[in-house]
């Protein structure tokens, strides 16, 4: 038999508030630069829906109406975080920089879903740590040319504790190391820089072996100068990911009376591979830029459904290809310094093949923009079309028409800023759409951001010490 539900709710409360704190020193002298950042950063996410409901039926026949729907979810998190740099000049041909980047971050994902008499607690608490350190030595050559080296080292650590409907503790620890060479030259028109490199990938998950992968890796760029105005451009890049614990961890969650959440630990690295090709035209007042792109990824990760003790289990399988072909175009005009106007264009083709089904999505959207200055004011109108796109290779979705009017006036210290946001627009939405064997789903999201509103900004800036400001 085939189960439908459905679900709707109005006046759902979606919060988020973001707090950070930071504070750096640096010192420079002759040969030698470096710089010191701490922070802290706070983050609260809130969605609520209350009072909304929920029906159930088999095929025609209502199974259950009317179920009273609550769904409270709050995600949120601190985090302590350093960063380094620093610089040390050899000569005027050799050099030295290093950075050490890194964060620690807690962070409780705790979500209540209540139907009826039913509830279903999710409560996850993950500490979280991250580590980039990075060492980069260039040498310059007399002719135009350049050599250089670089190695970074990636480190994660992830350590979860799940509570509420279930209970288990799951890690996950991953380093990755990567060389590249990097080496650049520059002849006549010609320039090019080619950066070919090695990945060593490693991570394990609790109660698992550790999984190693050694990955080749190539970013290159070729530039040519056709003549004053016009220039052809190709890059290439070649890369892998890594592994996210929310996919590959055995643990399994019950979410409500029909989903149970199930990652799959079986999985494969992928590979990513991302060639364009642009052409550039720049006249006095009119520019110009086209290019082709395509982008691959095997072992596309997509969520993958089936049926076990008349419950859905919602899990991960790798088994795709990625394609996406796509071109863009792009148009300024500047008659005058007080005005300019830009369109922009684009098609983008999503092809998945392999897997449950091929999937193909076709998307064209635009959008315009025209900028006016006039002594102290400044006015702008922006125009985007509706667009569509393939959420994580899988899911469609549909956005809408936007557009926005602006004024400024800026006089001194002060600024006066006001923005109309889809005036008369009072229907636009976001549709979501999945189909896949077992369970299909269509989504219609709507919000009052997406329609009519106005803001207006007063802003007074205080100055103080030599070319220092503070809003």
């Amino acid at each position: 038999y085939q189960l439908n539900r459905q679900l709707f709710y109005n006046n759902a409360e979606n919060r988020h508030t973001e707090e950070y704190v930071q504070a750096s020193i640096s010192n420079r002298g002759k040969k030698y630069i470096w710089m010191l950042r701490g922070g802290m950063a706070w983050n609260d996410i809130r969605n609520n829906v209350n009072n909304g409901m929920t029906d159930y039926w088999q095929t025609k026949a209502s199974v259950k109406d009317g179920s009273i729907l609550n769904i409270n979810s709050r995600n949120k998190s601190y985090r302590p975080s350093v960063y380094f740099y620093g610089l040390h000049t050899f000569s005027d041909t050799k050099s030295l920089d290093y950075v050490f980047d890194g964060y620690y971050s807690r962070n409780d994902y705790n979500r209540f879903y209540n139907e009826d008499d039913e509830s279903f607690h999710s409560l996850v608490k993950e500490d979280y740590c991250y580590v980039k350190a990075n060492a980069n030595y260039s040498m310059a050559f007399s002719h135009r040319n350049r050599l250089a080296f670089s190695l970074f080292e990636f480190m994660r650590i992830s350590d979860s504790e799940y509570m509420g409907t279930s209970t288990y503790n799951q890690s996950l620890h991953s380093s990755e190391t990567i060389l590249f060479a990097d080496y650049s030259q520059r002849l006549g028109r010609f320039f090019f820089d080619i950066n070919p490199g090695l990945s060593f990938l490693t991570y394990r998950l609790k109660g698992m072996e550790s999984i190693n992968h050694l990955t080749p890796r190539l970013q290159t760029r070729a530039v040519y100068k056709i003549d004053k105005v016009q220039q052809l451009q190709f890059t290439f890049a070649l890369g892998n990911t890594y592994p996210r614990i929310n996919t590959i961890n055995n643990v399994e969650q019950q979410i409500d009376p029909i989903i149970i959440l199930k990652g799959n630990p079986d999985m494969d690295n992928s590979i990513l591979l991302n060639p364009r090709l642009s052409h550039t035209l720049n006249l006095n007042k009119f520019a110009l830029q086209t290019g082709v792109s395509y982008f691959y990824q095997n072992h596309s990760i997509i969520s993958d459904y089936y049926i076990r003790d008349g419950h859905l289990i919602s899990t991960f399988r790798d088994d795709c290809i990625y394609h996406r072909p796509s071109a863009d175009i792009s148009m300024t005009y500047k008659p005058s310094g007080s005005l300019n106007m830009k369109l922009s264009g684009q098609w983008i083709e999503h092809l998945v093949r392999g897997g449950t089904e091929h999937r193909s999505l076709s998307s064209i959207s635009g959008s315009a923009m025209v900028n006016y200055y006039i002594q102290d004011f400044s006015f702008s109108v922006s125009l985007a079309t509706p667009s569509r796109d393939l959420i994580n290779s899988q899911i469609s979705r549909k956005t809408y028409w936007q557009y926005q009017l602006s004024a400024m006036w800026k006089h001194g210290n002060w600024a006066v800023e006001a923005n109309a946001n889809n005036l008369f627009m009072m229907k636009n939405n976001i549709v979501d759409e999945l189909s896949a064997p077992y369970y299909s789903f269509k989504q219609i999201n709507q919000s009052r951001s997406y329609n009519q509103y106005a803001t207006l900004k007063i802003v007074y800036s205080f100055d103080y010490g030599k070319k220092t400001s503070k809003t």
